[in-house]
């Protein structure tokens, strides 16, 4: 269960990292297609706001204290922290390249949670891969216009 309970910190952390990274990327687009991209980043962030708290709230009831030191969070994400880029396609790309991370991880979580027979983190996992597929979905063709 302790590589569980790992991986869904890391999993919490990774996730709050990412929705902060596309909230700023949403205040900072700028170009021609910034009207589709500041909403689709609204969009995505607005999502993974519940998410957080979806996961979050998951761990409570599997009785693990959620991370909540902003410190603590960079410290164990699998997610580089600050957004560093500054154009479209650049954004996009990390964003891209994030959100596979994220997958990944999510997968690890089922894979594990599955072994368990902790089938609510199982279901959770699953959840959040079909989330971020469809974010991975969208990102990748704005980046194949």
């Amino acid at each position: 269960m302790e590589i569980l309970l790992k991986l869904l910190s890391d999993a919490q952390s990774s996730l709050f990292v990412l929705f902060h990274k596309t909230w700023a990327y949403h205040w900072n687009i700028v170009g021609s297609d910034f009207t589709q991209l500041h909403q689709l980043f609204g969009e995505q962030y607005n999502t993974m706001f519940e998410e957080i708290d979806r996961i979050s709230e998951h761990m409570r009831y599997l009785n693990i204290k959620p991370l909540s030191s902003l410190s603590r969070m960079l410290e164990v994400t699998k997610i580089q922290g600050s957004p560093s880029s500054t154009g479209a396609t650049e954004m996009l790309q990390e964003l891209l390249s994030n959100n596979i991370k994220f997958i990944e991880l999510m997968q690890e979580i089922s894979e594990e949670s599955e072994e368990q027979k902790q089938y609510a983190t199982t279901n959770l996992a699953q959840d959040l891969m079909e989330s971020h597929g469809k974010f991975v979905w969208k990102l990748r063709s704005h980046l194949q216009y």
